[in-house]
């Protein structure tokens, strides 16, 4: 009789992925249902005439049908320009002012830690509804603000009221405004982008700053030539993180659009919008991935 042959014990290497895969296992399957499955659905909606049944969706193809109807919509195309200026605005900024921070909170003083709580709290407690009475976007906002008519607490209309006396034109006074009305949100909405370029900058070998130094080197060569090419990754991660974060950000007018037809069941319609809303932040994304990485490699 031909002795049984022993089945090979399994090797740590393969216990390990085991214990990997299990213990990631309900985020795969959450992702799928949650984001997967529901992300098809839309896409199949936006090329269909939905009508909502007992117990069921019906759908009917229609082909690029609502995609057309929402271009020819007088509030959709209107809505995207709004959202994509607000944002291209924003994004510099936002990214610029978390550099800043990043230089400041990553230097020896006392107090550090609690300075670097201050920036990223925000990020743990700003929920959708905090923001919105902070700013104003809620009926509460508007009373804590005590001017129902005029945004939220740390909005103010005395930065417009004197540059309208200045004769300046229209256009760069409602930008200066949106930009000091902006600087709370900037300022909340930057704890990654902080906490992203203290990662960068803390890893910065030490060596670089000493040679620079050696070699006669002001702060301001320093930056330019040491530190600002060795996180050159994570401001490209920061640039595309900030736009997309803010673009798809629920108090944008297209999302408030895209929100305002589902509300009427107007599923399909709704889904052609948000689609149509990703393909654009896509592009943007994929333009600015691709010239940034050549700057880097040059």
């Amino acid at each position: 009789m031909s002795k049984l042959k022993q089945k090979r014990p399994m090797s740590y290497e393969t216990k390990k992925g085991i214990i990997g895969y299990a213990f990631i296992a309900p985020w795969i399957f959450g992702f799928i249902y949650l984001m997967v499955l529901p992300l098809i659905n839309s896409l199949i909606y936006s090329f269909s005439d939905v009508t909502l049944q007992v117990g069921y969706v019906d759908t009917v193809f229609v082909g690029f049908q609502n995609y057309r109807d929402a271009i020819n919509d007088a509030k959709f195309l209107p809505a995207m320009w709004s959202t994509f200026s607000t944002v291209l605005l924003q994004t510099p900024l936002l990214v610029i002012f978390s550099l800043m921070m990043a230089i400041m909170l990553n230097q020896e003083f006392k107090g550090r830690t609690a300075f670097r709580a201050v920036f990223f709290l925000p990020v743990i407690i700003a929920g959708s509804l905090v923001m919105d009475t902070i700013t104003g976007s809620t009926m509460m906002g508007a009373l804590m603000s005590g001017n129902v008519g005029n945004g939220g607490l740390f909005q103010s209309d005395f930065i417009s009221e004197v540059l309208k006396e200045t004769n300046l034109p229209a256009d760069v006074i409602n930008i200066i405004n949106t930009l000091v009305n902006d600087i709370f949100n900037l300022t909340w909405q930057s704890g990654i982008q902080i906490l992203i370029f203290l990662a960068a900058l803390q890893s910065v070998e030490g060596t670089l700053y000493e040679v620079a130094k050696v070699e006669g080197a002001t702060a301001w060569e320093t930056f330019w030539k040491v530190t600002f090419p060795m996180i050159m990754p994570m401001l490209t991660l920061n640039l595309l993180y900030t736009f997309i974060d803010n673009y798809t950000s629920y108090s944008s007018d297209v999302f408030k659009l895209v929100q305002e037809y589902s509300e009427k069941v107007m599923i399909d319609y709704s889904a052609a919008m948000a689609w149509m809303n990703f393909i654009v932040v896509f592009i943007v994304v994929m333009i600015v991935y691709v010239v940034l990485n050549r700057k880097s490699r040059v």
